[in-house]
């Protein structure tokens, strides 16, 4: 009878750790593991560094020390770099061999890489986007052809160096269409949309028959935030395959009222429900000059009323735009490029028209090569 009461305590003790395991089990079933941590970009538009360290410029810490300027950005919280890429540029800057070197680099300091392809041999923006030299008097079906076989080859050089791209965008600020006539939708082409969607479809696919993985980002670029609802809304009937709205914001050009800023972006986010990429943004530190060059912003009417044009109010406006990204509904903001923080005065303070720098005070350097506050904004988690 004692080995009887044994042998029922021991299937009972059994079948209560069956149970629990099988409990155990059913609410590990019931537990959906968490997201992984969206990466926040905070990037910076280094398109000049190919050229500017011809110069052998001393750009230096907050302290006046010397430093390599792609391992400070990377230390000081950048964790991005935008490249821009000229078709056959004239001067030989930005081609794809510069842009595969420094990608290289960007990528040794495990930092993200945007890729910003032209499709032009000079600066493309809205007011300019002139085909590729070697593309002139192409008809429509040729030109659809290049920009397939161009951007294939582009991404499948880079990949094939391991330094494929996190984000590709498709144009550089293409309000107006790019690639002009062939894309272009203003004007007296306001109704060319569905050639202009043509193109860029053709870039959309040869990107994605390289990037077997989905592992390339697309985004398409407008210049102007409070503009940009036109144009998405226009190329919308196109079901493009992209997945960034990528924006400019410069207070000179465009609105200043902030809650209008933010208004807007939100829009985008919400109406076309795309992740929204500020992709170039800058603020001046002074009014002042540093070269023989005229700045594009030298007046205090062209700043926002609520930051100085001082290093701390240049700061102050990078903490504003951050928090402004971060709160764009849906966790749809997904970061920022700051452009040309580094194209300083390069030939000194005695640089010509024609050789120096329109943007020195807008730059994340001072006048003496210093970081500037503005730098904290990048440290934030």
């Amino acid at each position: 009878m004692k080995y009887l009461y044994v042998f029922i305590g021991l299937i009972l003790i059994v079948s209560c750790n069956s149970s629990d395991l099988k409990n155990n089990e059913e609410e590990q079933d019931d537990i959906t593991p968490p997201d992984p941590i969206a990466t926040f970009y905070k990037g910076m538009d280094l398109s000049f560094q190919s050229e500017l360290e011809t110069y052998n410029i001393n750009y230096r810490d907050e302290t006046g020390t010397v430093v390599d300027l792609l391992d400070f950005v990377e230390d000081n919280g950048t964790n991005l770099v935008r490249l821009k890429l000229w078709h056959t540029p004239q001067n030989g800057q930005n081609s794809l061999t510069d842009v595969k070197a420094y990608a290289q680099r960007v990528k040794s300091k495990n930092m993200a890489f945007l890729l910003d392809i032209h499709y032009s041999d000079f600066w493309a923006d809205p007011g300019t986007q002139t085909p590729p030299s070697a593309w002139q008097n192409m008809t429509d079906i040729e030109i659809r052809t290049a920009v397939y076989t161009y951007t294939k080859d582009v991404i499948t050089q880079l990949k094939n160096q391991n330094t494929l791209p996190e984000i590709i965008q498709i144009g550089n600020e293409t309000d107006s269409g790019f690639l002009w006539n062939y894309g272009k939708v203003w004007d007296a082409f306001s109704d060319n949309w569905s050639n202009y969607a043509a193109l860029v479809g053709e870039a959309i696919r040869a990107i994605k028959d390289v990037d077997t993985q989905d592992e390339v980002q697309i985004m398409l670029h407008h210049s102007n935030v409070e503009n940009a609802i036109y144009f998405f809304t226009e190329l919308e009937p196109f079901s493009l395959d992209f997945d960034m709205i990528g924006l400019s914001y410069y207070p000179q050009f465009q609105t200043k009222n902030l809650n209008l800023v933010a208004s807007k972006v939100n829009e985008l986010a919400t109406t076309f429900e795309k992740d929204i990429f500020m992709v170039e943004v800058a603020y001046p530190f002074t009014l002042d000059w540093n070269d023989n060059q005229n700045n594009f912003i030298g007046n205090i009417n062209q700043t926002i009323p609520e930051f100085t044009p001082s290093p701390e109010g240049q700061k102050a406006y990078m903490e504003w735009l951050i928090n402004m990204i971060k709160t764009i509904p849906e966790d749809r903001g997904k970061g920022f490029c700051y452009w040309a923080p580094d194209w300083i005065a390069f030939s000194g303070n005695e640089s010509t028209s024609t050789n120096g720098s329109a943007w020195e005070n807008q730059c994340l350097f001072d006048f003496n090569n210093k970081a500037l506050p503005a730098f904290d904004a990048f440290r934030i988690n």
